[in-house]
């Protein structure tokens, strides 16, 4: 999928062709991120991920192994080594928010008994910055850090359902809205139809659209502008709930822990530099 940012013309924004852009940099970045998908690591398959020349990625490679941050390992290939950790740690310790996050959805995964997560919009997905799970859920593939498809989960379409018609725009002509299942939306007259029925509840909910086995319940969660920055999600197993018993029995204690949150997450989880057309709570019509 095609980062958002992208397509965002920001004059303050470094990118390839003005020289704020460190390109050497921008690539060792891409290695460590294609390193932290599933598979063998040589470089010929991380060449094949990144469109770098196999010359640059062993560059690469060998000098995140100098420093600690990658090692070879026993299928002659390369392996990330704990100490990349610290990046993403930097990130999640660097400001208060993330202890009262925490906080918040361990509270939360007592209270309801399910799986909780905090999610915000990053490029064209959404990324789990924290997730807590439940003994009912205990999937190996979601964790802190999982990216997941937005328009098919709660999630997801909690935080799509509050930005203007420009940003969607962008979003579904950069984004294929791929099926993973009979029950996905994957048309875009059908994808916006689902968003207006997010704002206009308050929440979103989805159900077997990337799991046909789960459905989700999501809110948004807002920064001091009351711009909608993230979202709080619970999952629940398909068949022993429904829209309705979720609303009723799991929904209330989502909203506490969104109102918890709100105005004290930072504008800068938000998705780009984007206008959100309902950022002031209002649910006024997408143009």
């Amino acid at each position: 999928m095609e980062n958002l940012s992208r397509i965002v013309d920001n004059p303050f924004m470094a990118n390839p062709d003005n020289e704020g852009f460190i390109r050497s940099f921008a690539r060792g970045l891409s290695v460590i991120e294609a390193m932290g998908r599933s598979g063998t690591h040589t470089v010929a398959t991380v060449s094949n991920a990144t469109n770098l020349p196999r010359t640059v990625v062993r560059r690469i490679l060998l000098t995140l192994c100098e420093l600690g941050f990658a090692a070879e390992s026993e299928e002659k290939g390369f392996r990330l080594t704990p100490k990349v950790l610290n990046l993403g740690m930097t990130y999640l310790t660097s400001l208060p928010f993330w202890g009262h996050a925490q906080r918040a959805l361990e509270n939360l995964c007592v209270q309801i008994g399910e799986s909780c997560a905090l999610a915000v919009f990053d490029g064209s997905e959404v990324v789990y910055v924290l997730r807590i799970p439940s003994p009912k859920i205990m999937s190996l593939r979601l964790g802190m850090g999982s990216r997941l498809p937005a328009f098919a989960t709660a999630p997801g379409r909690a935080l799509l359902a509050y930005q203007s018609q420009q940003f969607l725009d962008h979003y579904v002509d950069a984004v294929e809205l791929k099926a993973f299942t009979p029950s996905t939306v994957d048309s875009k007259a059908s994808l916006m139809a689902e968003l207006d029925v997010v704002v206009r509840d308050g929440y979103a909910w989805v159900d077997g659209e990337f799991d046909r086995h789960i459905c989700g319940l999501a809110v948004p969660v807002r920064d001091e502008h009351r711009n909608v920055v993230a979202a709080i999600s619970a999952n629940v197993l398909s068949d022993e709930t429904s829209r309705e018993r979720a609303a009723k029995d799991i929904l209330p204690a989502l909203r506490a822990a969104a109102e918890q949150l709100s105005g004290l997450a930072p504008a800068f989880l938000g998705p780009g530099n984007w206008p959100s057309a309902r950022a002031n709570g209002t649910n006024s019509a997408r143009s």
